[in-house]
């Protein structure tokens, strides 16, 4: 009888380990309900005018010209 128990027992462990793992914070307030067609993430940030002027520099490196 004693395996049986302890066969529950790990399984049991294992269950609630998946449970506990499911909790993550960083999987709390995600999307999980999609409209085709429509962005729902958060709205973008404007870029100031240094990273703007960085971000020419770097596609003029990157073009060669």
């Amino acid at each position: 009888m004693r395996k049986p128990s302890l066969l529950l027992t790990v399984a049991l462990l294992f269950v609630a380990g998946m449970t506990l793992a499911a909790c993550d914070e960083s999987e709390q307030g995600r999307i999980t309900k999609y409209e085709p067609g429509k962005y729902q993430g958060q709205t973008d940030t404007q870029l100031t005018s240094e990273q703007r002027d960085a971000l020419r520099r770097r596609m003029a490196g990157q073009s060669g010209s």
